[in-house]
């Protein structure tokens, strides 16, 4: 409370260009950095293919969601986040998710927060989503409830009520189970499984509410052309495309690099999660 977080610890020591970017820079909107990448999905399928035939069944976007996973772990910076013009470091990593409960037009939807420590597999990244998805989908969601609530208050009240939210997160002074089950906007990292809905990926904005920095979205993998470095022939490639969207003031270009070149190796070697992920491997520089 003024000053402290419930969710998350103050980032001190920071050089002076970081510690200055937020009054810079304030508003999380204007710092976004985008990217679309293009990852290969004949090394997904061929690990999906043979974990099948183990009694395994995994889908793209558990394999995605378990190496984002691993690389807010091994990379911390990428769970810190800016509010009242601090720095902070989460507590935990945070997914968040907005799904259907059918395909519908007009069909419900509700969020759903996943907590990760950072260290789990594959396959414990897969059952601890998969419940949760199974929870949201077959239970009457309290916080939805309350939030559709909300909705119907006089525009007057509303605009009291959502002021006086951004006015507590502000000042650090939200219950810690708002911000773990009441707001998707608080979280490591959001989500979006657009190939689910047959939707080629897309670079999502990022909110001001709350303090989500990174937005993922997955597309339906499509066919493009590419050079086989073997041959040199032009052959049409299998593609997943990835829309990514970052607060640039807490990781920095070399940084996200980094992120971005272990990302890529872990989609291009699932098996690569099948092991927890050791400490020495955290980079804490």
């Amino acid at each position: 409370m003024f000053g402290r977080r419930s969710d998350s610890k103050r980032v001190k020591g920071l050089d002076g260009i970081t510690r200055l970017m937020p009054l810079f820079v304030p508003s999380r909107a204007d710092s976004v950095n985008k990217i679309m990448i293009d990852i290969e999905a004949a090394p997904l399928d061929a690990y999906i293919e043979k974990k099948k035939e183990e009694g395994i069944d995994y889908s793209y976007m558990d394999i995605t969601i378990a190496v984002l996973v691993r690389l807010f772990k091994k990379y911390p910076k990428l769970n810190q986040f800016i509010m009242a013009h601090q720095f902070w470091q989460r507590n935990v990593i945070e997914m968040s998710m907005i799904i259907k409960k059918s395909f519908r037009p007009n069909a419900e939807e509700t969020s759903l927060d996943t907590i990760f420590t950072g260290y789990e597999t594959l396959e414990e990244v897969k059952k601890l989503v998969d419940a949760d998805i199974d929870a949201a989908l077959n239970t009457q969601n309290g916080t939805d409830n309350k939030r559709d609530g909300l909705a119907h208050l006089p525009l007057v009240l509303l605009r009291l009520v959502v002021w006086l939210l951004k006015f507590a997160d502000y000042h650090g002074i939200l219950p810690e189970s708002f911000l773990r089950s009441g707001s998707p906007f608080h979280a490591s990292f959001f989500v979006a499984n657009l190939k689910s809905i047959g939707l080629q990926a897309i670079i999502h904005h990022l909110f001001d509410f709350g303090n989500c920095g990174f937005f993922l979205t997955m597309g339906k993998e499509c066919y493009m052309p590419k050079v086989n470095p073997a041959t040199g022939n032009i052959e049409s490639t299998k593609i997943i495309q990835m829309g990514i969207s970052l607060d640039d003031r807490t990781v920095d270009g070399l940084y996200f690099s980094h992120v971005l070149k272990t990302g890529k190796r872990l989609l291009a070697d699932p098996s690569q999660l099948e092991q927890p992920l050791r400490d020495d491997e955290i980079y804490n520089r």
